[in-house]
C-alpha cells in the first residue's frame, strides 16, 4: 500500500524486452539503501517488486498486461518516473490510500497557468462510465502515482490544481498536453460502490 506522496523522482537507465515482458532498470539514488529484495515500489503509479537492488538502483520485471494497461510500455530509456517505497509500519498517514493498481490510462488535455496557478484536465482514452462516475470534486485521485484533489470534473474529463511542492517534486511540474497518464480511482469510493451495487443487485 502506498500514500501517493512521491518520495524521488528516478530514471529508467535500461530496459529489455523479455519473454515475460520487460526487464526494466530504474536509477533511485539514496532510496534504494531503504530497499530491499522483494519490496514492493510504486514507479508512476504501478505498483511493482523490486528483484534486485544495486548502488543507486534496482531492477523490476513488468509483465505484458500491466505493459498493455499502463504508461509503462511506452516508456524508454531516460523517461522520469515518480517513485514511493510502500508504506511500513509507523510511517506517517499523508495523501490517501493508494495500491497501485492502474484503473485506466488518461491523456493531459490542458495545462492552464493561468495567474500562476497550476491546473491539469485530464480525459480518459476509454470510455469507462463506471470509473468516471466514481470521480467527484473534491475527492482524491492519483495520477502517475501522485495523490491529487479533484477540483472538477464533467462526464469524461477532470481537472487536478498542482501546488508548487507538487511541481517540484514530480513529474507532474514538466506536463505538457498530450501526454499520457496513469490514473487510479479512491480505492475507498470504489469498495463503497462495489458494496452498493451488490445490495441493490440483491434486492
Amino acid at each position: 500500500m502506498f500514500t501517493g506522496l512521491v518520495q524521488s523522482v528516478g530514471t529508467i537507465a535500461h530496459h529489455t524486452a523479455t519473454a515475460s515482458g520487460k526487464h526494466m532498470v530504474i536509477q533511485c539514488g539514496e532510496m534504494a539503501s531503504r530497499l530491499r529484495r522483494g519490496d514492493s515500489v510504486s514507479v508512476h503509479g504501478v505498483c511493482l517488486t523490486a528483484v534486485e537492488i544495486r548502488s543507486g538502483q534496482f531492477e523490476v520485471d513488468v509483465i505484458p498486461q500491466t505493459l498493455s494497461m499502463t504508461t509503462l510500455g511506452a516508456m524508454s530509456d531516460g523517461d522520469s518516473v515518480n517513485l514511493e517505497p510502500a508504506l511500513r509500519m509507523g510511517d506517517p498517514m499523508g495523501g490517501h490510500i493508494v495500491q497501485g493498481h492502474v484503473d485506466s490510462i488518461g491523456e493531459i488535455s490542458l495545462v492552464d497557468r493561468t495567474d500562476g496557478q497550476w491546473r491539469i484536465r485530464v480525459k480518459s482514452l476509454r470510455n469507462d462510465r463506471d470509473s468516471l462516475a466514481l470521480i467527484t470534486a473534491q475527492g482524491s485521485i492519483t495520477l502517475n502515482g501522485v495523490s491529487l484533489t479533484i477540483a472538477h470534473c464533467n462526464t469524461d474529463w477532470f481537472e487536478v490544481a498542482l501546488i508548487p511542492e507538487t511541481l517540484a517534486r514530480t513529474t507532474l511540474g514538466k506536463a505538457v498536453a498530450g501526454d499520457r497518464v496513469n490514473i487510479e480511482i479512491d480505492s475507498v469510493a470504489r469498495m463503497i460502490d462495489q458494496a452498493v451495487r451488490r445490495y441493490l443487485d440483491a434486492r
